[in-house]
């Protein structure tokens, strides 16, 4: 069975773009976990200046 070179350019175009969207998804994931544990200690701290009785 003998592929076509334009099949195997297309192949080649298809796994950098599938590498690519993968790379931002797990850049994406990165991004919401950080900035998520950012809104954390920051809801936390407030609470805490929230609870201060000298406050």
């Amino acid at each position: 069975m003998n592929l076509s070179p334009a099949f195997s350019v297309i192949g080649v175009l298809y796994a950098i773009v599938t590498f690519v969207l993968a790379g931002l998804a797990v850049y994406a994931l990165v991004l919401v976990i950080v900035f998520l544990r950012l809104r954390i200690a920051e809801l936390k701290q407030a609470a805490r200046r929230k609870d201060d009785p000298l406050r």
